[in-house]
Parts: structure tokens; C-alpha cells; sequence
């Protein structure tokens, strides 16, 4: 095997999921998932032999298909193994001068939390400030001698990355870890709307992670056991449907429909064609989707920065954000408006798809960033080896 590769694994609460994207260009050389039982409230499903097991037959699978040996994979973490700190952090200059890249970098490490729990996983900032008291997210260049900053930490579950440590070790391959939350933040939702304060909110299949975004970071997060599986277990439950026709119906629910009593939806499973009407289907999933919205609602409202009712949500995930007439209902429950965000990838382009895409670009830009690196250190090197010659 040749061209050692690097990989994503996206873990969302019904399904894990390998993409290995090429090195040179946007696409992906091999893409590939399992259905799993998830987690719920923080805490798996499955056995951690369950987990390794999937793990590994998605890396054999890979490296088959692909003639590769991998060597990384970017973990993401979902946002219910991880936690948001925001801390004011100053680094002193000691002079008035001009900011460097160098002391920016300085201010990621000077307010890192420190946890027997938790570990730190990434950090962001929400904007720099001057002495002058200008407030910015690009503060190089800048003239001070006291460099302050709003700075967003995301720390993850210590028995998260445990749990995956071994997984790694067992496999043979390095793994690192990435906040799916805000790779979704950084990379899926348009800067401009960063810029001024926006709310991410992605609905999964039994998990929703809501949060408030500003500047380079997440201000406010908060995640909870409730997705669009629950509109099927609701349909189960109170309708008596077999369960995998109430996950096939999630793909036919409009909520815009006027239906009429005789008004039906054809689910097809297997062989079998099912028919369930309408009128009823949409109460049952409506009242479910209100629920997830108050809960959005009150998520929002839990944060302890003030976010207007001007800022909007954008909803996203696998859960319920492809169903017509949702965004209606979410903006009607919280009393904010909504749009549905789609990722600006050209093979990742729907909501489902944005926790994957929004990884994958992270990786993008830290491979983009290592042959800038390399890239400038070759260039120091022939400019030394130039001037030696010259000198000569």
C-alpha cells in the first residue's frame, strides 16, 4: 500500500460514518456509514465492542477499496459529549507594538481549562480588543500593548475520547478529536451571518445541539435527547404503526399539505407498500416537531449572553430540517426566523450532510495550513541557501 491518506469519522446518534477526501482537490476518494443504536443523554448505546467493531470494518473497508493505509482520522465529537467555556483572556505585550500571529496563538493556551473530566479539545475566539477599545476578529496587524479576548473553549467528555483512545490503539491509527458543533459553525454557516451573532440549530435522528455563534466561536451551546426519530416513535406509539414504517414516513411528512380525509401517504418497506392518512400522520409529527422547537426555544433563552429576537436560527441536521412546512413551525414556536442550512459542498450539499461537510473542511483547512507551513519553511531555506551564495 502507498499514498497514506487521512479520514473523517462522523458520528451522529443513529449512524458512523468514514469519508477520506483527496489531498489535491474537494472530492472525496471513498465515502462510507453504518447504523447504529447512538447515544442518548451522553452515554452510547451499544457496547464499546460494538463501537470498535463498526470502527474497524469502515477502516478495512476503506483501506481495501482504496489501496491506502490510513494513518489519521479526525473524530468528530457530538455535541452532547462536549461542553462550551467562554473566558475573557489578556495577553500583555509588554510594549505598544504591532500584534503578531504569534501572539494571537499566545492566547489560545493562556486561558485553557483545565478538568479531571473534560479535555480541551479547541479553542476560538468571539473577537479581540484593543487598547482603543476596538473590537475585532482580525487583530494582527493592530497597534496595542494589551491584547484582550472573548475566547470560546470547547472541551470534550474525558471518557469520550478514552472510549476512542483505545479504539485507536487497537487499529493502529492516530486519532484526533474536533468539535462537530462548531465545525458545523466555522465552515457550514456563511461568516457574514457569524459576524453579527446567529443561531445553528441541528435537529438529528434522537439528538439536538443548539448554538449561539459570534465572531470566530461558539458564545452559548446546549444539546438535548430529541430529534426526528422521536416524530417515528411518537407514530409508533400512538398510532400503532410498525416502527420502520413510521422512519420510512418521515421521508413523506409535508406539513404545508391542506389534506383532505381521504388523503393518504404510500410508504414503501421491503416488498410491502403501506398506506396511512395524512390528516393523522401530520398531528402525531407536528406536535412532535413543536416540541423540538420549545426546546430550541429554551435553549436559546438558557444562555447568558442576550440574543435578540432578531438573530436567526438556522436549522440544519438529519432529523427534521427536510420537511416541507418545518421552518414555518419552528419560527412560529420560537417567535424567530428560521432558515434551513444546506453545506456549500459540492458533494455534501444537504442538511443531513452538514456535520460531515463541516468536518471535512476543517480537515481541509488544517491540510491547507501544513503546506503553507512547509510550504514557508522551504522558501526561508532557498532564500538562506541564496544569500550563502551570494555571499560567496
Amino acid at each position: 500500500m502507498s499514498n497514506k491518506k487521512v479520514a473523517v469519522l462522523d458520528i451522529t446518534s443513529d449512524r458512523i460514518t468514514l469519508v477520506m477526501q483527496d489531498k489535491y482537490t474537494d472530492n472525496f476518494t471513498f465515502r462510507s456509514s453504518q447504523r447504529y443504536d447512538g447515544f442518548y443523554n451522553g452515554e452510547f448505546l451499544c457496547e464499546p465492542t460494538e463501537l470498535f467493531k463498526i470502527v474497524e470494518e469502515l477502516v478495512t473497508e476503506c483501506e481495501k477499496a482504496t489501496f491506502t493505509k490510513l494513518t489519521d482520522i479526525m473524530v468528530g465529537v457530538p455535541g452532547e459529549f462536549t461542553a462550551v467555556s467562554c473566558k475573557n483572556v489578556v495577553n500583555s505585550l509588554g510594549l505598544e507594538r504591532k500584534v503578531t500571529a504569534r501572539d494571537v496563538d499566545a492566547l489560545y493556551e493562556i486561558g485553557k481549562p483545565v478538568s479531571d473530566t473534560h479535555v480541551c479539545i479547541s479553542a476560538s475566539p468571539i473577537y479581540f480588543e484593543l487598547d482603543d477599545g476596538t473590537c475585532t476578529i482580525t487583530p494582527v496587524g493592530g497597534v496595542t500593548n494589551q491584547l484582550k479576548c472573548l475566547m470560546s473553549y470547547v472541551v470534550c467528555e474525558k471518557s469520550f475520547t478514552a472510549l476512542f483512545d483505545k479504539i485507536s490503539e487497537e487499529i493502529g491509527i492516530n486519532f484526533t478529536y474536533a468539535s462537530t458543533l462548531l465545525a458545523e459553525v466555522m465552515y457550514v454557516v456563511p461568516e457574514s451571518l457569524r459576524d453579527n451573532g446567529v443561531v445553528l440549530a441541528d435537529v438529528g435522528f434522537t439528538s439536538t445541539s443548539v448554538a449561539y455563534a459570534r465572531g470566530d466561536g461558539i458564545a452559548h451551546a446546549l444539546s438535548f435527547s430529541l430529534g426526528g426519530g422521536h416524530v417515528a416513535g411518537d407514530l409508533y406509539e400512538v398510532k400503532e404503526i410498525p416502527f420502520n414504517h413510521a422512519t420510512a414516513l418521515l421521508d413523506r411528512i409535508n406539513l404545508n399539505i391542506a389534506a383532505t380525509a381521504q388523503d393518504e401517504y404510500a410508504v414503501s418497506v421491503g416488498s410491502e407498500i403501506a398506506y396511512y392518512n395524512v390528516s393523522e400522520i401530520n398531528e402525531v409529527a407536528l406536535a412532535r416537531i413543536e416540541n423540538i422547537a420549545d426546546m430550541i426555544g429554551r435553549a436559546i433563552r438558557s444562555s447568558r449572553y442576550d440574543v435578540s429576537l432578531s438573530t436567526k436560527i438556522l436549522l440544519t441536521g438529519s432529523g427534521i430540517a427536510d420537511i416541507p412546512g418545518v421552518r414555518e413551525c419552528v419560527a412560529k414556536v420560537t417567535g424567530r426566523s428560521v432558515e434551513i442550512l444546506t453545506p456549500d459542498h459540492m458533494q455534501f450539499n444537504k442538511p443531513k450532510h452538514a456535520s460531515v461537510a463541516g468536518l471535512l473542511m476543517v480537515q481541509r483547512h488544517q491540510m491547507l495550513q501544513k503546506n503553507n507551513k512547509l510550504n514557508d519553511f522551504i522558501l526561508k531555506i532557498k532564500e538562506k541557501l541564496g544569500r550563502r551564495k551570494n555571499n560567496g
